[in-house]
């Protein structure tokens, strides 16, 4: 039967357990420790629960399930209506114990797979009394039955499913107990009516098989020992313990998913395994396996915010045949045989790169595709991780676009698109041709911190021309590059335009005309003053005495070094001085006079 046959219900197991002669086995003499199964460290053959060394017992094996049965007494309960290992229909009623039937107080179940794959089960049962013979039967289901408990009584059908185990456990008085076991047969699963254990109509217990012992150990312990679970001690006779090798007893055949996970123990009132079945304890759920599973893991890294993008995948010899994961999903493949499964990553969605494979074993990985040699029970988890890269774009805005030669500009820029925390660095550049390839200066570069871009230095235009600026952004593990338009910043540098004033500057001269005088001598005298002084009384700006030589007349002053260039009214004031003959004369202030005006 392949792994997807099995239903859900016989995958989780059921493990009931009672006594069927299924699979007899031969057991090792109690206290044999030193012959414990080939693979195990568990000591099924001592007779007691302690362990020795670095051996496993039921004081310290890992996975340990207890059942534990009511009350001896008339509150007890049995089986009734004398029914049989093959009822599948059976009937449970309380009162009191019939002298022949052992009664039960506990059993104890545990299973392991070992390093070579093989799996193990361990049982052992206790009793109140010590009647020397003990005939027991754990029956191991996959199923569980809805409704049997320790306070169960009336009518139940135990929910059997073809496959299930019995482990019978014949104890005569005394030396080994003699182990069997069988599986359940029904006609629906092609089982023939000649495979029954007691030759009874389908369905029956069947396909019995002795095991040797290379393949189970027992023993019932032959003094008073130690209960380190319950507390106190158990005199001679009331512990047995079974260990086998399920996988070397053909319980799972390689490439197929067996799984119990329900057990129970049921006394028989004899030998016979057509003798009535009496006391039991109810189940308790264990977990024996060797069905595998694979999971697999999608890792995403930088996704952006919300992202749900979806990875496509593809198997072989696993259901489906193809499947897909978001970040942070997960597939698991369970209940799979021995055998070898593939998976392999389909085609990168847009912005996504592959990253890499891991298994946590070692299988066979060849890029994106994963082979996996799944030994029975092995559980394996691979995981696929992918690393998206943003495309960002880039914006920049120079701080001015035309400017007069002689100034200085710089520019800035923006990252859109790119991650929050996106670094590197962009370098900011001049070119003198619209391809930006030629007459390159370098502006800086400058780093990018959390996406944001510091500015360019500032370049001063010395010469007129037209300009034009480009951003590079040089990506990092997150983001692409990115490069601005080399059109998308143009420079204007004009030619300078020099502004124009104008200012007047004279050299003054003054004349000064005597008439009236009777041949007059002596000297006249010229001033000039400062615009603003309008009463000549201020310092004298430029002076010169000229000498009458010729009587009557007209004299000047010969002025040929000082300029007069304040704007405003400038103003002579110039006296004749007089002689013998003749009085002194004054021109009055501003008589003569200039103005400068400048526009």
């Amino acid at each position: 039967m392949s792994t997807h046959d099995l239903p859900p219900a016989r995958r989780r197991g059921l493990i009931c357990i009672g006594v069927v002669s299924a699979f007899a086995v031969a057991f090792l003499t109690p206290g044999a420790a030193d012959a414990i199964l080939t693979g195990s460290t568990f000591e099924g053959n001592d007779g007691n629960m302690v362990h020795t060394g670095t051996n496993t017992d039921w004081d310290n094996v890992a996975g340990l399930n207890t059942g534990i049965d009511k009350a001896s007494g008339s509150s007890d309960n049995a089986f009734g209506q004398g029914t049989k290992e093959d009822n599948p229909a059976v009937t449970v009623v309380n009162g009191s114990i019939p002298p022949n039937k052992n009664d039960l107080t506990r059993f104890y179940e545990a299973s392991e797979q070992v390093s070579n794959g093989d799996i193990f089960l361990y049982l052992a049962w206790e009793r109140l009394v010590n009647i020397g013979n003990a005939n027991l039967d754990f029956e191991i289901n996959q199923k569980t039955t809805t409704g049997f408990t320790a306070n169960t009584t009336g009518a139940v059908t135990l929910n059997r499913t073809a496959g299930d185990l019995l482990v019978t456990y014949d104890f005569g008085g005394s030396g080994t107990p003699t182990l069997g076991l069988n599986t359940w047969l029904t006609a629906a699963h092609g089982d023939s009516v000649s495979s029954c254990f007691s030759a009874n109509a389908l369905p029956c217990w069947g396909n019995h098989k002795t095991l040797g012992s290379t393949t189970a150990e027992g023993a019932v312990n032959t003094a008073q020992i130690a209960e380190p679970i319950a507390g106190g001690n158990l005199g001679v006779g009331l512990f047995g313990e079974a260990a086998i090798n399920l996988t070397a007893a053909g319980v799972f055949p390689p490439g197929v998913c067996e799984a119990f996970g329900s057990a129970f123990i049921k006394s028989r009132s004899s030998s016979s395994f057509t003798a009535e079945v009496k006391d039991f304890i109810a189940p308790i759920g264990v977990n024996i396996s060797n069905c595998g599973s694979i999971t697999i893991n999608k890792v995403t890294q930088n996704a952006p915010a919300g992202d749900t993008t979806t990875f496509p995948y593809t198997t072989s010899n696993l259901t489906p045949a193809s499947f897909s994961l978001a970040g942070g999903g997960q597939r698991v493949f369970q209940n799979l045989g021995q055998g070898t499964y593939g998976v392999t990553e389909g085609t990168n969605p847009t912005g996504w790169d592959f990253v890499s494979l891991t298994c946590d074993t070692a299988e066979q990985i060849t890029g994106k595709a994963v082979s996996i040699s799944l030994s029975p029970g092995q559980n394996v988890t691979c995981t696929y991780t992918n690393h998206y890269t943003n495309s960002p774009t880039i914006a920049t805005t120079l701080s001015a676009t035309s400017v007069d030669v002689g100034s200085t500009v710089h520019d800035s820029a923006t990252l859109s698109g790119a991650s929050g925390n996106a670094g590197g660095t962009v370098t900011y550049t001049v070119y003198t041709d619209s391809a930006c390839s030629l007459g390159a200066r370098d502006a800086g570069t400058k780093a990018v911190t959390n996406g944001v871009v510091t500015d360019s230095n500032g370049l001063a235009f010395n010469s007129v021309g037209t300009f034009y600026w480009q951003a590079v952004y040089s990506g990092d593990a997150n983001n692409n590059t990115a490069t601005s338009a080399c059109t998308s910043e143009v420079l204007t540098v004009n030619p300078k335009q020099p502004s124009v004033s104008t200012a007047q500057s004279l050299i003054p001269n003054d004349s000064f005309t005597l008439s009236g005088g009777f041949n007059p001598t002596g000297s006249i005298t010229f001033n000039l003053y400062a615009p603003g002084d309008t009463t000549c009384t201020g310092a004298v700006q430029y002076t010169e005495t000229v000498p009458v030589a010729s009587g009557n007349g007209t004299y000047s002053t010969s002025n040929t070094s000082f300029v007069a260039s304040t704007e405003g009214t400038w103003r002579w004031a110039s006296s004749y001085g007089g002689d013998t003959n003749n009085k002194s004369a004054t021109s009055t202030c501003g008589t003569e006079q200039f103005t400068i005006l400048n526009h």
